[in-house]
This record gives C-alpha cells, sequence and structure tokens, in this order.
C-alpha cells in the first residue's frame, strides 16, 4: 500500500490572508478538493485559532465549493426546442403587452384630444370679451366684424368671444360709447342671419344695420343719438319700440319710460371732442357727469348752488380745465382731499 503524505507548509502566515489569497494557495486548494485528514486535521486547529480572517476563509472555501460541486449539463435536442419555444414565447408576450399599451396610449391621446377640442370650442363659443375705459380715458375697439366702437371713459363693453358666428352681431354696453356699425346687409329689404346689429343696455335695446350712433347708459338712465342710418330703440321695461332717423335722440328715464327734453345732437356727441354742451343744465348734472368721467365724489359747499343753471361750452379734455371752469363760474375755491373734491363758497 502507497500512502501519500499532505503537509501544509508551516511557513505560511495564513492568518493575513483574504478571500483571493486562500483561492490561489495550493495547499487549501487541496484541503478543500480532497478533503485529506490531515489537512482536515490542521485547518481545524487553526480554525479555533478564531484569526481575524476566518470570514475570509469560509467565503473562500464556500466559494470553491461551488465550483466544485458544478458539474457540466448534457443538452437533450428536446430540451433545446424546448428553450427555444419558451424564449418566443417570451418575445410574444412582450411584443403583444407594447402592441396593447400602444393601443391603449393611442386611444388615451385620441380622447384627451377631443376633449381639449370640445374643451376650446365650449369656451369659444361661451365665453366673452370685455373692454373697459378707466376714469379719464376713451378707448377705441374694433370688432371682429369691422365696426367701431368709441367708449367714453368709465365704460364696459361686452361681446361674445364667437361674435361672427353668432346668429347675430350682438354688443352689451355699460356707459356711453359711440358705435359706427358696418353695413354688411346686401339686400335691404331681406335681412339675413348675422346682418343684424343689436347694442344692450339695462335700460334699452338698439337694433341697426349700419349706421351711427351714440348710446348712454348711466344712473339707470338711457340716452340714445341716431346719426345716420335708421335704428329701432325699444324700452326693456315698457316694451315700446321707436323708429329713429338720422337727427332724433331719445332718453329713457327709471322706468324705461320716454323722456321729453329739448336737445340736439351736439349735445349728445360733444364729448367726442373733449367737451359738454349745456344748455340750462343745473351745477347738480355737470359735477355728476364729471363724476362719472374722472371717479372723483364733489361735495358743494352750499347745496343751493347745485340748482344753478349753466349755458354754454365746457372742456373735459382735463379734470383741470372742468374744475378751473366751475371755479370761475361759480365763484368758489376747490379743495381736493384723495378722491374727495370740496367746492366752497370763497
Amino acid at each position: 500500500m502507497i500512502i501519500k503524505s499532505f503537509k501544509v507548509m508551516p511557513n505560511k502566515t495564513y492568518t493575513s490572508y483574504n478571500t483571493e489569497n486562500f483561492l490561489d494557495d495550493a495547499d487549501f486548494l487541496r484541503y478543500v478538493k480532497y478533503n485529506n485528514s490531515t489537512d482536515v486535521s490542521f485547518w481545524d486547529i487553526w480554525q479555533s485559532t478564531a484569526p481575524e480572517n476566518l470570514k475570509s476563509f469560509n467565503e473562500a472555501k464556500l466559494q470553491l465549493q461551488i465550483i466544485l460541486s458544478d458539474q457540466p449539463r448534457v443538452e437533450t435536442i428536446n430540451f433545446r426546442d424546448q428553450l427555444l419555444l419558451d424564449i418566443n414565447g417570451s418575445i410574444d408576450v412582450i411584443q403583444k403587452n407594447k402592441q396593447r399599451k400602444t393601443i391603449r396610449l393611442v386611444l388615451n391621446l385620441g380622447i384627451a384630444a377631443s376633449l381639449l377640442v370640445f374643451a376650446f370650442i365650449s369656451w369659444f363659443f361661451l365665453s366673452t370679451v370685455t373692454v373697459k375705459s378707466n376714469f379719464a380715458e376713451n378707448r377705441l375697439v374694433h370688432l371682429p366684424d369691422g365696426s367701431e366702437i368709441q367708449l367714453n371713459a368709465n365704460s364696459v363693453l361686452t361681446y361674445a368671444r364667437a361674435f361672427k358666428w353668432k346668429a347675430r352681431r350682438e354688443v352689451h354696453l355699460k356707459g356711453e360709447a359711440y358705435f359706427k356699425v358696418k353695413h354688411i346687409n346686401i339686400n335691404p329689404d331681406q335681412v339675413k342671419k348675422g346682418e343684424l346689429f343689436v347694442a344692450v343696455t339695462d335700460g334699452a335695446k338698439v337694433q341697426v344695420l349700419g349706421t351711427e350712433f351714440n348710446l348712454k347708459y348711466r344712473h339707470n338712465i338711457t340716452a340714445v343719438a341716431l346719426i345716420k342710418g335708421k335704428i329701432r330703440v325699444s324700452s326693456n321695461k315698457t316694451g315700446k319700440s321707436y323708429m329713429m332717423h338720422p337727427g332724433d335722440f331719445i332718453d329713457f328715464d327709471h322706468d324705461g319710460n320716454r323722456i321729453e327734453k329739448a336737445n340736439t345732437l351736439n349735445n349728445q356727441t360733444a364729448w367726442l371732442s373733449g367737451k359738454i354742451i349745456v344748455n340750462q343744465t343745473t351745477v347738480n348734472e355737470i359735477l355728476r357727469e364729471f363724476e362719472d368721467l374722472y371717479g372723483y365724489k364733489v361735495i358743494l359747499d352750499s347745496p343751493a348752488l347745485g340748482n344753478k343753471k349753466i349755458d354754454g361750452a365746457i372742456s373735459i379734455r382735463s379734470e383741470e380745465s372742468l374744475l378751473f371752469t366751475l371755479k370761475n363760474i361759480l365763484n368758489v375755491n376747490i379743495q381736493k382731499e384723495g378722491k374727495t373734491i370740496y367746492l366752497k363758497n370763497r
């Protein structure tokens, strides 16, 4: 019988080895691979000393055991075929899942786009455009149909965003404005859809085809003055309507009744040239006009002074020019405190 001798090299300092060092050591490899009693005895004694690198020893031993236990697999033809089928099946599932995700994405995008289009159309047809002139500011508004509206100070004009798509051209006014309505009716005997122009206030409704007129609504009083063309004016409260011709003017009171008063077109449209024309007009009426245009509250030192009547033309191009005129006509001193103006007797 031949006995093989296995001897561990005594000069090796295993306590300083890391995992890689153990895997490179021939004596360690022999110990793990053959499990000889002499080697086992040595390494058992070495482990019992609890070296600091015992963890590296165990990791190297485990890795080597896994490597030595790995046996080559003999692949049959059936195994390869089945593996190929499994791979192809997995690919088909992945592709189908991608296709389903793509279809869902396209459908979702289509629905979202449709909702956006619907929301835009709803917003476009239901929303309005509002143009406002501030105190002491006139603004020129160009409507989509080519009509022009000159807003006086402290006025608000509202019209549908889909103005040209509506059954009729309609605007709403609070304040005062001069209208130049574009005439789009080709046949004067037949008014087609969308050709009628309607200006609406809380007090009256003005129906026109193509014309120029001045419309004013302040303090629940409506005033209409026709410059060119022909219009029909209806009181919202009484329902009565009046056909107007160039040079006519109509005023409605709080109750919608027509007010008979001496007036001229110049009085109605003088604001376009920066002035007001007064004819036996009380100071209170003039001051109310000033408050409407410039946003001040005017207080008279003597209430009786408000009943004084004035004739002539007064500039309203600036608050200073109007106050200067009143100061001299009424012989008063002017005192400003914020947005309040006091007219005091001298």
